[in-house]
């Protein structure tokens, strides 16, 4: 098998791979099932292609997008219409293509749609990995009329291209086998602030934001590749969380504002739009609407899948660590040790992972204002966590009213976890699981759920890049692998 971004750095989605077809392929997997006694799931919509996420637009109606043919489809009472609301021309590469989709807070008063996507070049959906702009991943704002969105203005441009195969000047020879599509992240979520978030993935970038502030060469020119760097302009800017205004400006009170303002230019634009940093790739975003705080699933290389409860100004130490701080031995041990070895972008190989802490949190880039803070839950091997949505409300039943759910990136052997956060909804609540007292599962391998048997509340569901709860009280789990949305509420 080619060695792909897919196959190789996030194994954990090798499921939503072979439902696209860049994969190896995988048996039927079996029906979806609930631990809890309490709760039943039935399919609400089948019979779409790749969906990725949805938003609903009045009870019973959704619109819920496609990955790979880039359309906005509309489900009236479970019900899929025949015809889209919109067609994009998407490029769908590996992790390419329509990949977020986020109401205007005051919806349907305010009817704009943002979507976050993946432009061909071709003007038609495509799937080679160079039909893109280098900055071809765009946030755009439509406006819904009640049966169909139209275009009316881009709000962001990022980076697309991921060229580590091209020779940069200055440094020998060209490091990886092929270009890549993947680590675009794309959630899209607004706060209780009432300001859009969104998630771009790491891009394999080595610079500033991948606390790498000379980039990833040892020698000059210090550069991250061959269209620069390691400074995030607009062609840099990756692995962070945006935080904008609904027109794509940037809010006065963004932790970095003052810094980027001093910066001036492209890279201080950019740091300016910035939330928090220091974030590998990740397919799961949540606001709990109790305690107000943005919750972010992130994937592994191979160690230290994590939850971050992400705080203004956070850095996450990516790549210098993953996982906790005072783990970095073990991470550094299965990252140079097993799996292949590897980082994917081979410009930074694991052997330079630090040996201690202190050395780790030193190395890292920090923005005046900044802050390392360790994830909030961590697995040691890679569980690949996905799509994450809350529950509010005592329609699971008051015992899941506060909870946080979350998929995973496999088909065949998947999992819902159900995390309970702390009274203060700061922390995850490990208390009742004394083996996870330390946040952390020590599961033995990838994709073992060992030691977090106690969270898994489902299985069967795919891989599923979305929760959402509906108007219904309902959780709304989306299935790429399926082409299904399916149902959790209590039975009947």
């Amino acid at each position: 098998m080619q060695h792909s971004a897919w196959s190789r750095h996030t194994r954990g989605w090798l499921a939503w791979l072979a439902a696209v077809g860049l994969g190896t392929g995988s048996a039927a997997q079996a029906a979806p099932t609930l631990a809890d006694p309490a709760l039943a799931v039935t399919t609400a919509v089948s019979g779409l292609s790749q969906p990725i996420g949805l938003a609903f637009i009045g009870p019973g109606d959704m619109l819920v997008i496609e990955k790979a043919t880039g359309q906005v489809r509309r489900v009236i009472n479970g019900v899929l219409q025949p015809l889209p609301v919109l067609d994009l021309p998407v490029n769908s590469n590996s992790e390419r293509g329509l990949l977020g989709m986020a109401l205007h807070p005051q919806f349907p008063a305010v009817p704009h749609v943002f979507l976050y996507w993946t432009e061909s070049t071709t003007g038609a959906d495509s799937t080679a990995v160079a039909n893109v702009p280098l900055l071809g991943s765009r946030l755009d704002r439509f406006v819904w009329n009640g049966s169909s969105l139209a275009f009316e203005q881009t709000l962001l441009r990022v980076r697309t291209r991921q060229t580590d195969n091209v020779a940069v000047p200055g440094h020998p020879g060209t490091n990886n086998g092929d270009e890549r599509g993947n680590h675009n992240g794309g959630q899209l979520r607004f706060g209780p602030d009432g300001k859009l978030y969104l998630f771009v993935g790491d891009l394999g970038r080595r610079g500033w934001m991948q606390n790498l502030p000379s980039g990833p060469f040892l020698t000059a020119p210090q550069v991250d590749d061959t269209f620069g760097g390691p400074q995030p302009d607009n062609a840099h800017l990756s692995g962070v969380v945006l935080r904008l205004n609904t027109d794509g400006t940037v809010p006065g009170d963004n932790p970095f504002f003052a810094a980027g303002a001093s910066m001036g230019g492209e890279v201080g634009a950019s740091v300016q739009r910035v939330f928090s940093y220091g974030h590998r790739n990740g397919f799961g975003m949540a606001f709990d609407p109790l305690g107000g705080s943005l919750w972010l699933t992130e994937n592994a290389d191979d160690a230290f899948s994590e939850l971050n409860r992400v705080v203004p100004g956070m850095n996450g130490g990516w790549i210098q660590l993953a996982g906790p701080l005072q783990r970095i031995a073990q991470f550094k041990q299965i990252e140079t040790t097993q799996f292949g070895a590897s980082l994917q972008q081979v410009r930074y190989p694991p052997t330079r992972i630090a040996y201690t802490p202190a050395l780790a949190l030193s190395r890292m880039f920090m923005l005046p204002g900044a802050v390392y803070t360790d994830p909030a839950f961590s697995w040691k091997f890679e569980v690949a966590p996905a799509g994450a949505g809350f529950v509010s409300g005592s329609a699971l039943g008051p015992v899941n009213d506060g909870t946080l759910w979350i998929g995973t990136a496999v088909s065949n052997n998947s999992r819902l976890y159900r995390m309970r956060l702390t009274a203060n909804r700061q922390q995850v609540d490990t208390s009742a699981d004394p083996r996870l007292a330390d946040k952390v599962a020590d599961n033995l391998t990838k994709y073992d759920p060992t030691e977090s048997e106690t969270l898994i509340v489902g299985s069967g569901f795919g891989a599923t890049p979305d929760i959402r709860q509906g108007p219904d009280g309902a959780l709304y789990v989306v299935s790429i692998s399926d082409g299904a949305i399916y149902r959790v509420a209590l039975k009947q």
